[in-house]
């Protein structure tokens, strides 16, 4: 069964943190590419992102949106540094002895000068890194999400195979009109070149062995069964992949190219009239179906 390259995953998950949100969004794409929007605190796990979304999804572009827990949750404790602080204090008390300073700093003034020391006061950097576990917990929201959107793009891909089996009926509907009209139109040229040749040569005598032969040169340069075989394999070719799995966008749009070409030549080799009408139905049918390829993953 075929799967879309459009569709839209969501998961949540609560970790100790908080929630963690996951929206993952697909649209077609030749390649396999992705995107990420992140909270700043969360820029670390990029690399986990881009890896689960290559590992889930193959094909398109990917647009993974991430909302996890509030930043204060990551933020840890304040340290304080005490004996950073009391050395601080005492080498400024020292300092006003030994330049013998006569206006000494007020306890406000000597509080805000330790205060302002670097590192007096930290932040436990142990407490505030994410952790391992909760790396666990986000990999499990993004491989939620990523099903998630499996099962969006199979609904689509659902929609997708019936369009095309609508495609193909319609194909096949024109190649029977085609091939129904092939075998009448030697009688038909033969009776519209003898209109012709009669109206030419008012009262003259036929040549009827040079009709005949026309008429065979004309069959033989407006020959399109092989044409209409050729595109009936094609046909049944692109009806057995959409029962397949993996990814068969490309394949279904190279099926697509062989099948135009085949009702290309069809058109430039016959001059019936009937014949062109069906390839013009030909050659829409296909038309569609190569702009639903690329929405095939």
């Amino acid at each position: 069964m075929i799967s879309s390259m459009t569709g839209f995953g969501r998961a949540e998950l609560k970790s100790d943190r908080g929630t963690i949100r996951v929206e993952m969004r697909s649209t077609n794409h030749k390649f396999f590419e992705i995107f990420t929007r992140l909270p700043v605190h969360l820029g670390e796990f990029e690399d986990l992102i881009r890896r689960v979304a290559a590992k889930e999804l193959r094909r398109g572009k990917i647009v993974v949106n991430l909302t996890a827990p509030d930043p204060a949750s990551f933020s840890g404790t304040l340290v304080l540094n005490e004996p950073l602080a009391r050395q601080v204090h005492q080498k400024i008390l020292r300092l006003e002895r030994v330049l013998g300073l006569q206006a000494k700093l007020t306890e406000e003034k000597l509080f805000s000068e330790v205060l302002r020391f670097p590192d007096v006061l930290m932040r436990d950097s142990a407490a505030s890194a994410p952790g391992a576990a909760f790396s666990r917990e986000l990999e499990r929201a993004l491989m939620l999400a990523a099903r998630s959107l499996h099962e969006s793009r199979a609904r689509e891909g659902r929609a997708l195979t019936e369009d095309l089996h609508k495609r193909l009926g319609e194909i096949r509907r024109a190649l029977a009109v085609i091939e129904k009209r092939l075998p009448v139109l030697a009688r038909d040229y033969r009776a519209s070149l003898e209109r012709r040749v009669k109206a030419a040569l008012p009262g003259g005598a036929i040549d009827r062995e040079k009709l005949t032969t026309e008429v065979a040169q004309y069959l033989k340069n407006s020959d399109i069964s092989e044409e209409v075989t050729r595109l009936r394999t094609h046909v049944a070719a692109m009806a057995r992949s959409l029962s397949e799995s993996g990814e068969l966008g490309r394949k279904i749009d190279f099926i697509a190219q062989e099948m135009y070409r085949e009702a290309n030549t069809m058109g430039s080799k016959s001059g019936d009239v009937e014949i062109a009408n069906q390839v013009i139905q030909l050659k829409s049918a296909i038309e569609k179906i190569r702009e639903q390829a690329q929405n095939v993953e």
